[in-house]
């Protein structure tokens, strides 16, 4: 190893058992977890041969006993797989292979047949006594929260690591813009050259679903508009170790999300990704999700959507809308718009109250009862019964109210 280096202590550990036994080692992890490198620092003054697979028809050449083939989740044509699990095979060559994801399909049958050793992303990430060891020897000044704030935030990614301690050498203190400078160096790292290697469908795919953090396969399919999104998944996941799935929903990296949306904003501008989020509300808002709906409604500026959906919500008692979770889209509706409409009168009387400022909920009890006075046919009968419903369940009047009412009749 080359002085300067900071080995993940349990990956090593994997890479001297599977060297030891002769056994091919899969190792894989997002970006900037230090792969490579770590294969590189190891085979150190070690012949070897090292193929990318960035290379096209690349083959092996002379009698090498180790190889490590690099960049798996670039491989895309049969045969070059073939010739891999041919390598597999052979007890006189101990093979290394590199990847982003998890194993691939393709490989499973090798892995149990043969019996590879997995170097996972876990395995790489730096723990804190082995950042404590970088940090010394770059004569970076640390403490052991800085230390464990650094950890939290890179989830152990050497890149990450790196670029922190270089900061925090140049005098950046702990806290919100250290995190924002790791986020962007990483953003921009991944932009410029992680996703430029993507194939396009995967790219143009993510780029469009970033509108949401995570998502369902008809989520998807209704964001993109696109009836592959099977497939479309399966190609992202093989493209990278950034997307996980949990019962169902999909999750993308905090990180790459970042730096999807910036590349959507160059690629599509403000007015199609507001398109996307769009069908994201609309998804949302056909399966009952309201504050879902009205934050990607809010996205894509939408206005009448927002106000339309807040007067469906108002038309239910309190125990089955989301007052207090949409309060803030409720509050921030102009006094003429809410004039207008007697369920949103109803509503924020009733949201007021239940805030408490019982000033501001029978000033807009009020307003209805004005209005209702006036008011003929349908509306008249509407209101009434609104008015009717607040007289009994408005909080802020209490139990006595509601016993007065029932007493003498309303």
């Amino acid at each position: 190893m080359e002085k300067g280096y900071i080995v993940p202590g349990r990956a090593l550990k994997k890479l001297r058992t599977a060297r030891n036994l002769k056994q091919t080692v899969y190792i894989y992890g997002a970006t900037g977890y230090g792969k490579t490198e770590l294969i590189k620092q190891y085979l150190f003054n070690r012949r070897y041969q090292y193929i990318s697979c960035k290379e096209r028809n690349w083959k092996i050449k002379g009698s090498s006993t180790i190889v490590v083939i690099d960049d798996l989740h670039l491989l895309r044509h049969e045969e070059e797989r073939n010739n891999i699990l041919e390598l597999v095979r052979q007890p006189d060559i101990w093979l290394i292979l590199i990847g982003r994801s998890s194993m691939p399909t393709w490989l499973i049958s090798s892995y149990v047949k043969e019996g590879f050793i997995n170097i996972t992303e876990e395995d790489l990430s730096l723990q804190e006594e082995e950042m404590m060891e970088f940090f010394k020897k770059e004569q970076v000044p640390f403490t052991e929260k800085e230390i464990a704030y650094v950890r939290e935030r890179s989830q152990g990614n050497a890149f990450i690591i790196c670029h922190a301690a270089m900061k925090m050498k140049e005098g950046i203190c702990l806290g919100e813009e250290l995190t924002t400078e790791i986020s962007d160096a990483f953003a921009d790292y991944l932009e410029n050259y992680v996703m430029v290697q993507w194939d396009s469908e995967v790219l143009e795919f993510l780029l469009q679903v970033s509108v949401v953090g995570e998502f369902t396969l008809p989520l998807a399919e209704m964001i993109t508009g696109d009836c592959r999104v099977s497939g479309l998944i399966e190609k992202a996941a093989d493209s990278g170790n950034f997307l996980f799935c949990e019962n169902g929903v999909y999750h993308l990296r905090p990180v790459l999300i970042k730096a999807l949306r910036r590349r959507a904003l160059k690629v599509y501008g403000t007015e199609k990704i507001s398109d996307f989020a769009y069908n994201a509300g609309l998804y949302y808002e056909m399966h009952d999700q309201i504050v879902l709906a009205l934050i990607m409604f809010e996205q894509s500026g939408r206005e009448e959507r927002i106000k339309e959906l807040l007067i469906r919500n108002a038309r239910c008692n309190p125990g089955n809308g989301h007052y207090f979770e949409l309060r803030k889209y409720y509050l921030r509706l102009k006094e003429e718009e809410i004039e207008k409409s007697i369920v949103l009168m109803a509503g924020i009387s009733m949201l007021y109250s239940l805030l408490m400022q019982e000033e501001e909920s029978e000033y807009w009890y009020k307003k209805l009862k004005i209005f209702v006075a006036t008011a003929k046919g349908g509306q008249k009968r509407e209101g009434l019964s609104w008015l009717s419903y607040l007289d009994i369940a408005l909080p802020h009047r209490g139990s006595l109210n509601m016993v007065a009412l029932f007493r003498w009749g309303y």
